[in-house]
């Protein structure tokens, strides 16, 4: 039990405190987002793991309050002090109020963002007509150049009349091969799971780093994914003419979300460097880092957690 929980907590402190911080100075990584975004979302799996099995440690471990749901497997409580007891007791409800305290206040936020996605999904199937040139696209009659995808069984891609009017045949498809790698590639999953940790842990490098850096990866895998089929320029000037649409709460829009992320990536785009060929080797490494990251600590949490009941 001593070994797990110490492994527990170096690894609580390696991949909350360490980790993030040395990912972003790895440098042969720098020019692979789809890389960049597995290493990134293996760690953000990682320390959220090994933080709720800290605190599910420090719940359940006698002679904290929590170990009564362990009374039912072993009947160990009557060996614990009353002073223990007391101490426990005082302890466990600190760290209770700090999880409630932390939970109450994001949750909510998280459920309001939810149910603005919906509402907003909600309205389109009134003012937006399908697309009979695209099975997973609603136009919106606006003038705006608008692009932008929600997760959606049905078109979750949303185009103005603008966009239509505005881009050339081949801007427009690499637009749309911008916004189905989002979808293709589950990256709204991927930043909801971002906000719920850093309602949970904001204090953590690790996190805080991930919630500046990583929906400009998203967005550069999603260019990679473009740009691979429909060419670099093509896609850097319809960026460019989609640049002026307002951005949505709740949806991956093309153009992203601010001026600097989108300078980064025309920038990017305009390189001589070809984009997203990342060399097989780092491809592998990177995929490595993220399963050996996730799993890990999940399968230390399990043991560490499950051990709690024979520790008397």
């Amino acid at each position: 039990m001593s070994a797990l929980l110490i492994g527990m907590i170096a690894a609580t402190v390696l991949l909350g405190y360490l980790a993030g911080p040395m990912l972003v100075r790895f440098r042969p990584l720098a020019g692979h987002p789809g890389a960049l975004v597995a290493c990134w979302a293996g760690l953000l799996l990682s320390t959220v793991t090994a933080a709720a099995a800290l605190i599910a440690v420090a719940l359940l471990a006698p002679p904290m309050p929590g170990h009564g749901l362990l009374e039912w497997v072993r009947d160990c409580l009557p060996h614990h002090s009353p002073v223990a007891f007391v101490l426990g007791g005082l302890a466990g409800l600190a760290i209770l109020f700090a999880c409630g305290a932390r939970l109450a206040r994001g949750v909510p936020r998280l459920w309001r963002a939810v149910r603005k996605r919906r509402d907003h999904r909600s309205m389109l199937r009134l003012v937006a007509r399908e697309d009979s040139r695209n099975a997973d696209v609603l136009l919106l009659d606006h003038p705006l150049p608008v692009a932008y995808c929600l997760p959606s069984r049905w078109r979750p891609i949303v185009l103005s009349t603008g966009a239509q009017t505005r881009l050339t045949g081949l801007q427009l498809q690499a637009v749309l091969a911008h916004e189905r790698a989002h979808l293709r590639q589950r990256h709204h999953a991927l930043l909801f799971f971002l906000d719920l940790a850093h309602t949970l842990l904001p204090w953590l490098p690790t996190v805080r780093l991930a919630k500046t850096i990583l929906p400009t990866l998203l967005e550069m895998s999603a260019d990679d994914a473009a740009a691979r089929r429909w060419g670099r320029r093509t896609l850097a000037d319809a960026l460019h003419k989609v640049a002026s649409a307002p951005g949505l709460a709740g949806a991956l829009a093309a153009a992203g979300t601010g001026d600097g992320q989108l300078s980064l990536r025309l920038a990017r785009l305009a390189t001589s460097t070809p984009v997203g060929q990342a060399h097989r080797t780092w491809r592998a490494f990177a995929w490595t880092v993220a399963a050996a990251t996730a799993t890990v600590p999940i399968i230390t949490a399990a043991a560490t957690v499950s051990s709690l009941a024979g520790v008397c």
